[in-house]
């Protein structure tokens, strides 16, 4: 399952981010890209997590993880509002 980061900006001010790893991840991105169009002033850019970083603890318990980190890359959001 993937997760897509969307960023959000208006007349050049970043808004702030929408982040989904849900099953239908791909299909809330396009709905709110759908919404927010750049004749109201709007600009997204798309970014899906290709990998992850985990921070982990070593202890005389074992090994645990302490945090996950998504690596995200910036794709096309056409290729997926129109896929």
């Amino acid at each position: 399952m993937k997760t897509y980061r969307l960023n959000i900006w208006r007349h050049d001010r970043l808004l702030g981010h929408f982040d989904s790893g849900t099953p239908w991840a791909a299909e809330a991105v396009k709905d709110i890209a759908g919404r927010l169009g750049a004749s109201d002033g709007y600009r997204l850019e798309l970014l899906v997590a290709t990998d992850e970083r985990r921070v982990v603890e070593s202890g005389p318990g074992g090994v645990r993880v302490l945090g996950i980190e998504p690596l995200f890359v910036k794709t096309s959001l056409d290729e997926h509002i129109q896929g």
